[in-house]
């Protein structure tokens, strides 16, 4: 089947197909934006998943985005087969023939190569997993903070500190002499933003607290109050060391400076309609 169709239209169509079948989600210009294989009407369960989770990634953003524009996603069934290895196959061949996006390759919102999927990633994938911040939630190849966080942005010290044993943790407020933006301070706003799940825009709230591997975070006090003082935060709550952060206009478009439009879009961060 190389024609498009709607959710509607896919139910009919997979009637015809053998059990295991390889799909490609579409933009409504027939740009393909994620490639998956599945059986019954798994292509469809990623819309119900973009509605009914908070979840962020560059896959479901995109559905979003469509959604909110009035359009929809478009259905492509490539090919179907009577055993998954043949799907499995085929899934891997369609990735790398239209090209990830992560990868700058191509338009795809893929994070894996295919075949197993994210439970056995080509050692591409685990690589860049282990080097990277995003992928899915339940991601088990995600480092510890240090790590974590200077994948982000090399620096010799870490500002975000594990709660259990930060005993300084203290409050946010303006300081007497202030410092210019700095990429150790937009780490730390992405780094929050990753963990709580939080879409960056100017205005958005950013908690001080992160979570990441079931460990306790928080944003150290000298980095926290050097971002109040040179206006790239703002303090929305002021709960000491529970306190919310509102990213200032300013404070977004640094961020953007340092790491990218297309790096946030696959961390899943950023709208896919903010690439310029």
């Amino acid at each position: 089947m190389n024609f498009l169709c709607d959710a509607v239209g896919v139910r009919s169509v997979l009637r015809d197909h053998q059990p295991h079948y390889v799909y490609v989600l579409c933009r409504p210009d027939g740009e393909p934006f994620y490639v998956g294989k599945g059986v019954k009407l798994r292509c469809l369960h990623h819309e119900a998943e973009a509605r009914n989770t908070r979840l962020l990634t560059h896959k479901l953003n995109v559905i979003r985005s469509l959604h909110r524009k009035g359009g929809a996603v478009q259905y492509r069934i490539d090919s179907s087969y009577p055993d998954e290895l043949s799907a499995h196959s085929r899934e891997r061949a369609l990735i790398t023939e239209i090209g990830r996006h992560d990868l700058r390759r191509g338009p795809l919102t893929n994070q894996t190569d295919g075949g197993e999927g994210a439970s056995n990633p080509s050692e591409e994938s685990r690589q860049r997993r282990r080097d990277s911040l995003w992928g899915e939630a339940d991601d088990p190849d995600r480092n510890l903070i240090n790590k974590w966080f200077q994948k982000l942005t090399p620096v010799k010290s870490v500002p975000i500190k594990p709660v259990a044993t930060f005993s300084r943790a203290a409050g946010l407020w303006k300081n007497d002499d202030t410092i210019g933006m700095k990429p150790r301070q937009a780490g730390a706003v992405v780094a929050t933003a990753l963990a709580n799940g939080i879409m960056l825009e100017a205005g958005c709230l950013l908690p001080r607290r992160l979570h990441v591997e079931g460990v306790e975070y928080i944003i150290e006090n000298g980095v926290g109050r050097d971002m109040v003082s040179n206006g790239m935060i703002e303090v929305h709550e002021d709960i000491v060391t529970r306190e919310t952060l509102r990213l200032t206009a300013s404070g977004f478009q640094f961020v953007l400076s340092i790491f990218g439009s297309k790096t946030l879009v696959d961390a899943g961060l950023l709208l896919p309609e903010t690439i310029p």
